[in-house]
Order: structure tokens, then C-alpha cells, then sequence
């Protein structure tokens, strides 16, 4: 009997730190992340910055336990020589791939960043376009 409290208590820990842990370790992780580049590299003649969100869900899916999913979104903060015509996009295939077209018919540069970024970044962002 004592076996099987113990056991709950640990399953309890193990499904705490499940729920809790996505989210708590990606507020961290945002102000450490680099600027990503893609589209054209070189001889590019605009560039989009954008912020980037994850927002993860946990659904109960009853005696099946827990589904933890990402969504991430990513939204025009600063375009420079550029129009987009939305303003916000998500890293779905179809939009990514959207994207990758207009970046070689309009010769862009695509820079990602934390949508709450830090002035660094932004200012590591900045450069990457005007290289």
C-alpha cells in the first residue's frame, strides 16, 4: 500500500513538471535566442523582421493522459523595402512556403526573432538585413 501512495505522489511530480515545464522554459529561452535569417541571402533589395510567438496548449485527454501542442505564429514587427500583404503568418507549410516565393520574386530577406525581443536583438536583426 505505502508503494503505491509513493508511486502516486511521483506520478503527481512527473505530471506537474509535464505541465508547467514548456511553458516556464520558453519565457527563458527567448532572450538568449539569435536573429534567423532565410530568403535571399545576397543582393537582396528589402527585408522583413519578424516577431516570432509559441504559445503551447495542454489538452486532458482523459485516461490517454496529456497532448502538449505548439503553434507558432509569426508577425510582421519592421519591413524595410518591403510590403507584405498580411500581417501576420504561421509556420504553417503553405505559409512558409509562401513566403520563400515572395522572398525570390521580390529578392527579400526574411530575419525571425522573439516577438518580445531585447534591443539587442532587434539591433542584431537590423544588421543582418543591411548585409
Amino acid at each position: 500500500m505505502r508503494a503505491l501512495t509513493s508511486l502516486k505522489v511521483a506520478a503527481g511530480v512527473v505530471l506537474i513538471g509535464v505541465v508547467v515545464g514548456p511553458a516556464g522554459f520558453a519565457k527563458d529561452k527567448t532572450a538568449n535566442q539569435e536573429p534567423v535569417a532565410w530568403g535571399m541571402q545576397s543582393g537582396n533589395e528589402g527585408c522583413v523582421i519578424f516577431g516570432e510567438t509559441v504559445t503551447e496548449t495542454t489538452e486532458n485527454n482523459g485516461p490517454n493522459g496529456f497532448t502538449t501542442r505548439s503553434v507558432k505564429e509569426m508577425e510582421v514587427i519592421e519591413a524595410q523595402h518591403a510590403t507584405l500583404p498580411k500581417k501576420k503568418y504561421g509556420e504553417t507549410k503553405e505559409d512558409l512556403d509562401a513566403l520563400q516565393a515572395m522572398s525570390m520574386q521580390g529578392h527579400l530577406k526574411f530575419v525571425r526573432i522573439p516577438k518580445k525581443y531585447t534591443p539587442e536583438q532587434m539591433e542584431k536583426a537590423r544588421a543582418m538585413c543591411r548585409n
